[in-house]
């Protein structure tokens, strides 16, 4: 089965946060709030090395990644993929500065570098399918 990217996920593309769950080893979904950006088709998130995240992807490469709701609990938008790590900073994927440096001070960081060193690990999520509402 072929992915379809799904429009609706471009168009929120911008918003800040979005959900990315992993599963644990005792088989319970283990759900994060996550900073994101698209590249192409996949979905990428960084995380500081040695988290429970990085070790459930590394025991079960299924996730799945979901953005906010609306007020009224529509706008409802869930992607079904594979987790990878593999190498890259923060700063060099697309639009990642653009959308998050302004908030780096308020998280305890004085520029891209410190938050390169600190969230040194990329996940990239290769979606499988998606649904929403």
């Amino acid at each position: 089965m072929t992915y379809t990217p799904d429009p609706n996920l471009i168009k929120r593309a911008g918003e800040p946060v979005g959900w990315l769950t992993t599963i644990t080893p005792k088989g319970r979904p283990a759900p994060r709030p996550v900073w994101f950006v698209l590249d192409g088709d996949d979905i990428l998130v960084f995380s500081q090395p040695g988290t429970a995240k990085l070790r459930h992807i590394a025991a079960s490469s299924e996730v799945s990644f979901h953005l906010n709701s609306d007020e009224n609990g529509g706008s409802i938008l869930v992607v079904n993929g594979r987790a990878h790590v593999d190498d890259g900073k923060p700063s060099e994927a697309p639009g990642y500065l653009d959308k998050y440096e302004p908030s780096y001070a308020g998280i305890g960081y004085a520029d891209a570098a410190a938050f390169d060193a600190s969230y040194s690990v990329r996940v990239r999520i290769v979606p499988e399918r998606s649904w929403g509402f």
